[in-house]
């Protein structure tokens, strides 16, 4: 059984995903019109997802929820594609299953051996390159494949930044992890 803060802290993360998503994230895309912008601001979303795993703790299946209620918050902006087009988004689940299965169970290994950073750089550093691996394999199943051709092109291409970036996220959200843990 969950408790309340569980639930709390996946509703909480999740819009917290959400706000950055819609205010930050998708607005390099829209303010040039330039396709795969937005992965200039890699290191906040990473920032974000880092934060998420380590306040998790590594319980099961916490993360993959989260993911599912980002996916529905996001449903009626332009962020994955067209608002209100569920198949793109489920990416974003997709990728959760094996992210939460896999990272979660290194958890405790790595809070045992008080080297929890190391983790938190592990959990964005194989969840944000797990997301463009996913969106590559299924994105020809919803969009015509100059978009696919395109979109796969600028992945290729930004690979050293989506990796720098995510190594950054990692590191800062765990240095915010620990300003939270401090506080509370």
């Amino acid at each position: 059984m969950w408790s309340s803060r569980d639930v709390a802290l996946i509703i909480i993360t999740a819009v917290v995903v959400f706000v950055f998503s819609v205010f930050v994230f998708q607005m390099a895309s829209m303010i040039t019109g330039i396709q795969g912008m937005n992965f200039i601001f890699t290191f906040g979303m990473a920032t974000f997802i880092s934060l998420t795993f380590l306040l998790f703790e590594g319980r099961r299946w916490r993360f993959f929820f989260h993911n599912t209620l980002v996916m529905l918050l996001i449903l009626p902006t332009s962020l994955g594609g067209t608002p209100y087009d569920i198949f793109p988004r489920l990416v974003i689940i997709l990728a959760g299953i094996p992210a939460d299965l896999v990272l979660n169970s290194l958890y405790k290994f790595f809070k045992k051996n008080n080297r929890l950073v190391w983790w938190s750089i592990l959990t964005t550093t194989f969840f944000v390159p797990l997301v463009n691996v996913f969106q590559i394999s299924l994105f020809p199943l919803y969009f015509p494949s100059e978009f696919v051709a395109t979109y796969t092109n600028i992945i290729i291409i930004m690979i050293p930044w989506i990796i720098g970036g995510a190594i950054v996220g990692g590191f800062l959200g765990y240095k915010l992890y620990r300003r939270v843990v401090n506080f509370t």
